[in-house]
């Protein structure tokens, strides 16, 4: 039994780390519709795009006021920056924001500036 425990730990150990799948819910109060979300690690500005539900593949636009769930690969810190790209081709930036500590993002434009609630 015990060389049992150990051949499972030894095997544990020698597993690769992988991704992991992380989402939580954003509100889009930008005043403009969201037509793509992407998500970096804070300051790297390597971007990869929201894991869209298969459901929402036909329209994965974010209305102004509307709520969406945001799926990606969860790196090794806690803090992201989001990226929108709204309908009339212009985008904005959110930094730092901790997917660790919120399960809730709120953006928001105010005089074009990008500022989040994070809950």
């Amino acid at each position: 039994m015990k060389w049992l425990v150990a051949a499972a730990a030894t095997l544990a150990l020698a597993t690769p780390a992988l991704a992991e799948d992380w989402d939580f819910m954003l509100t889009n109060n930008a005043g403009k519709t969201i037509t793509t979300i992407e998500l970096a690690p804070a300051g790297s500005g390597t971007w990869q795009p929201n894991k869209v539900d298969a459901e929402m593949r036909k329209d994965a636009t974010i209305k102004n006021g509307a709520k969406t769930t945001i799926h990606f690969d969860k790196g090794s810190g806690c803090k992201y920056d989001l990226k929108g790209t709204f309908e009339d081709g212009t985008s904005a930036v959110w930094s730092g924001f901790d997917v660790c500590a919120n399960s809730y993002i709120t953006l928001t434009l105010a005089n074009g500036k990008p500022s989040f609630k994070a809950q």
